[in-house]
């Protein structure tokens, strides 16, 4: 959930800083009036252009020395050219070289690699690699060499022979093991047949393939013994990310190109890194290089060539834009793409598991049993196909489905980690954690290296020990201390939510989630109260980082404690924020977890029920005037991977604002009929038209026409018959144009009077000044803009202290745009100052300012303050608690809730607050002489 938004710790804070301000308005103002950029949907609707390759890193100086020195032959040159990667044409002058260079590149089509006088290992490798793997076996017949047993090995476990495979690789471990491998060549494939022994059989080495061993082995290589043999850090790369360890294996992919950027397994290894962070632009600029690259083969290393030429794309790089298409839920252009490769390459198993996969997204079952029989034909009891059908269906939150075919590949592979990591991260994401435990104590015993499964392992062993407190509806789980004093509140606001949410009021998903996450059988939602952002990010993302302060997961909902203090994101409205969450825990479970991105948020932000803030009405004014709304590709990207610091928050707010346009103009029931639409597999486009009956693109137009009406409505554009603030000013300036010189003795000397409405150039607009805002609201007396100017200029002559001559003004511009807290800022400062009207003056503007607060309990504890001046006690202690549930760590608004709450004669909200207040100053003694004195008081009001 986003939760941006201003937050100020008393009522006189947060009003803007007047003397920097005034520029700042003016800026705003003419910028905003500037004109239209050309239109990102018209750019959109064009023929797509190509991305940009990536660039292909620089040669570190070693290789640049190496491949000049003298002392080597032109042959001997020519072959560190091809190793390198930096070969030119005349290099590749015979059938081995060419191959070499097309095995390197990924030209896994290319006629040398078929040719027999290529090396034998070279073909049996691209066979491989192909998926021609009983010709790889026969290529290989009699050899005995590191490379042909690693080869046979993979062969043999690509085909699910897995018993088989440990047999072939034995001899090359033993040496691996004893240490008697020399050469950096045979020293690689050894820790190579290491790691694919640790997934085949794990009882037969040490636990996680002794994986300390095998990077110690490949230090030595590029410590010891040759710094430029780039295979060394490929497979380290390899090893890092099979660990859960991005950061340090993205370093050695990198070292890797420097030393050879023609290796297409190092870029595609990159590539998916970035699909996987969702940084899809810089995927589909390495797919770019993978083609070109490929292309490459036959020509100098690196030549810019046609993507189209006879060669075909990258296989590498299909497999990327597929994998890609399936992060943005596009799994029809990710079919097309695999079907393309695999016309070329039949059998490659990765290509076919992963169209395999993208059936599953796609929910379309007889393809899904189409290519999962198709895999297991070409290799029977393998695990690959079901685990990356498995993975898929878990990041689409298809829990249950998911769990089948990860257990499936467990059953399959009992000793390769990958299936039960996502097994268990899958299990916590839907609050089953007695499975989750299992699956994680088991993957952290084949793997003790990997990074997400151990941290999730301590979060689920954390979880244990926790708390909990049942409601009909949710299971609160929390930190035993401090933490139950939040927890025991949360319950009244959680059932209140779920009315909300689960009803047919507005906005309302009309849907009560049947899934149960508890023994008992009963639908409950799990909320674990998380007690810092560390254990929060490794609950949500296994992983102690992560940008936000809850989240859901379907079943479950995390979120961290609201509170001030190291490692903690401070004090925010928890009961909406739950709410925000709660509507995605319902709307997933109402469409099967099949929601779009967007809609999902969409519903969510609408059920928070809080009107909209200034700066979320001024950057969606913003990006309709200058054309940047997000199409429906580019909001579900810009949730995860915002490309500019705005993109998120402008993805919730458009998001929000084109659901409310749906229900205002399709009605109230529309957006649930999409989700149900949704829930039955059916994708977005033919949803809309089903139930909208209009395309998405007329139902964008039909909404920024609608969204125009709105922005006028907040006073952020004008309205019809008002100027521009550069209008004015070009009749300013117009208007004082020198007059013609009657005196001058020449004609020719004399100047011509100035019409008034003749072309001015911007570069000459005068200075705005108070006469001049004067003369334009005597005309135009609702004109926003000018009267945000005014206030801006009249604040200045008082060092931003509002007067009585300013009141009038700051009610116009309240009028005038409604979305702006600045007017009800000053008017609140005025009125609690004891000015007009006195404080209870400020309480609607307080009111206001409250109602748009997210983080501070400021606003809430001074209405309850104007409240009981009143003596409106109902009043001040709903805002008393109000205050409290956004800091319920602070005991300064504790003692305020509890001190209404005497006046009120609500002795037990009061007890409660004051046992919190003993819990979170347990050395204060003053709190358990005020509780016994409630507990007198009580006593003696009951008598009566």
């Amino acid at each position: 959930m986003n939760t941006s938004g201003n937050s100020t710790r008393n009522t006189g804070q947060g009003n803007r800083r007047t003397r920097a301000r005034r520029g700042t308005v003016i800026a705003f103002i003419l910028i905003a009036a500037a004109g239209v950029a050309p239109s990102p949907r018209d750019a959109a609707s064009a023929p797509p252009q190509a991305a940009e390759p990536m660039e292909r890193p620089s040669q570190p100086a070693a290789i640049r020395r190496l491949l000049r020195a003298e002392y080597l032959t032109e042959d001997e040159l020519k072959d560190l050219r091809i190793f390198h990667g930096l070969w030119e044409p005349a290099d590749l002058d015979t059938p081995a070289r060419m191959a070499r260079a097309a095995l390197t590149s990924g030209a896994l089509d290319d006629p040398s690699l078929k040719s027999l006088d290529a090396d034998p290992l070279d073909r049996a490798e691209a066979m491989l690699l192909r998926g021609e793997l009983a010709e790889s076996l026969a290529a290989l017949e009699g050899r005995a060499d590191p490379r042909s047993v690693r080869i046979r090995a993979e062969a043999l476990a690509a085909m699910g022979r897995y018993d088989d495979a440990v047999e072939a690789m034995a001899p090359l471990v033993a040496a691996a093991v004893a240490g008697s491998l020399r050469t950096p060549a045979d020293l690689v494939d050894g820790v190579r047949v290491l790691a694919l022994r640790s997934r085949l059989r794990a009882g037969d080495g040490p636990a996680g393939g002794d994986y300390r061993a095998m990077m110690s082995i490949l230090a030595r290589v590029r410590d010891s013994l040759d710094r430029l043999y780039w295979p060394a850090m490929l497979v380290e790369a390899e090893l890092l990310l099979d660990k859960d360890n991005p950061s340090e294996a993205q370093q050695a992919l990198i070292r890797t190109l420097e030393l050879n950027p023609s290796c297409a397994r190092a870029w595609a290894m990159l590539g998916d890194m970035a699909v996987w962070s969702f940084d899809l632009a810089a995927a589909e600029r390495i797919a770019a290089r993978l083609d070109i690259t490929t292309q490459a083969a036959g020509t100098a290393a690196g030549d810019e060539q046609d993507a189209d030429s006879a060669r075909g794309a990258s296989p590498l790089a299909s497999m990327l834009r597929a994998r890609a298409s399936l992060r943005i839920n596009d799994p029809e252009s990710a079919a097309e793409l695999l079907d393309e490769a695999l016309a070329r390459y039949p059998a490659m198993r990765g290509a076919v598991a992963l169209r395999a996969a993208v059936a599953a997204r796609a929910y379309d079952d007889e393809a899904l049993a189409k290519w999962t029989a198709a895999y297991d034909a070409l290799s029977p009891g393998s695990a690959l196909a079901v685990y990356e059908i498995g993975r898929t269906l878990a990041e689409a939150r298809q829990y249950a489905l998911a769990a089948d075919y990860l257990g499936t590949a467990h059953e399959r592979l009992p000793s390769w980690p990958a299936p039960l990591i996502e097994l268990g991260l899958l299990e916590i994401q839907a609050g089953r954690d007695a499975r989750a435990e299992r699956a994680l104590t088991e993957a952290t015993r084949l793997d003790p290296f990997n990074v997400r499964a151990g941290n999730s392992l301590k979060l689920v062993t954390e979880l244990r020990s926790y708390d909990t407190i049942e409601s009909e509806h949710f299971i609160i789980r929390y930190k035993p201390g401090i933490d139950g004093v939040m927890a025991r509140e949360m319950v009244g606001p959680l059932e209140e939510n779920y009315r909300i949410v689960t009803g047919a009021g507005p906005g309302g998903i009309d849907y009560a989630p049947t899934t149960s996450v508890t023994e008992d059988g009963l639908p409950r939602t799990v909320i674990d109260l998380m007690p810092d952002h560390r254990w929060f990010g490794v609950r949500i993302a296994g992983m102690p980082a992560i940008h936000t302060i809850a989240a859901s997961t379907g079943p479950v909902i995390a979120m961290e404690t609201p509170r001030e203090g190291a490692n903690h994101l401070g004090t925010y409205d928890w009961a909406r924020v739950v709410r925000h969450e709660f509507t995605h825990t319902v709307s997933l479970a109402r469409t099967n977890n099949r929601i779009p991105h967007w809609f999902t948020e969409a519903a969510a932000v609408y059920l928070e029920l809080a009107p909209r803030e200034n700066q979320t009405c001024r950057l969606l004014a913003d990006a309709l005037r200058s054309d940047a709304l997000f199409d429906f590709t580019a909001i579900n990207l810009a949730f995860i991977r915002p490309e500019k610091p705005t993109d998120r928050s402008l993805a919730y707010a458009q998001a929000h604002w084109m659901y409310q346009f749906m229900i205002e103009r399709f009605g109230r029931e529309a957006p649930l009929e999409l989700m149900d639409q949704y829930a039955k597999g059916v994708r977005e486009e033919a949803a809309f038209q089903a139930v909208l009956g209009v395309s998405r693109d007329a139902f964008f137009d039909a909404f920024t026409q609608w969204a125009q009406g709105q922005v006028q409505a907040w006073g952020l554009a004008p309205k019809a018959g008002q100027p521009t603030i550069r209008d004015l000013l070009r009749r300013e300036a117009a208007a004082k144009t020198e007059p013609a010189d009657e005196d001058a003795a020449d004609p020719l000397d004399r100047k011509p009077a100035a019409k008034a409405d003749q072309p001015v150039d911007d570069d000459s607009l005068p200075d705005i000044t108070r006469e001049m805002v004067g003369r334009w609201l005597d005309e135009y007396p609702d004109l926003a803009d000018a009267l945000e100017i005014a206030i801006d200029m009249d604040l200045q002559g008082t060092a931003g202290v509002p007067t009585a001559v300013l009141v009038p003004l700051l009610e116009r511009y309240a009028a005038a745009r409604p979305v702006d807290p600045l007017p009800h800022r000053l008017l609140a400062k005025y009125y609690l100052a004891g000015n007009g009207d006195g404080p209870d003056a400020a309480i609607p503007h307080l009111e206001y300012l409250d109602a748009r607060e997210q983080k501070s309990p400021a606003y809430a504890a001074e209405l309850a303050r104007r409240y009981a001046a009143t003596g409106n006690w109902d009043a001040a202690f709903a805002k008393a608690e109000r205050a409290t549930q956004i800091a319920p760590y602070d005991p300064q608004e504790r003692e305020l809730a509890a001190s209404v709450a005497i006046k009120k004669s609500d002795f037990a909200a009061a007890e409660r607050h004051l046992t919190a207040l003993t819990q979170l100053e347990p050395d204060r003694p003053i709190h358990k002489q005020r509780l016994e004195a409630l507990k007198a008081l009580r006593d003696q009001h009951d008598d009566q």
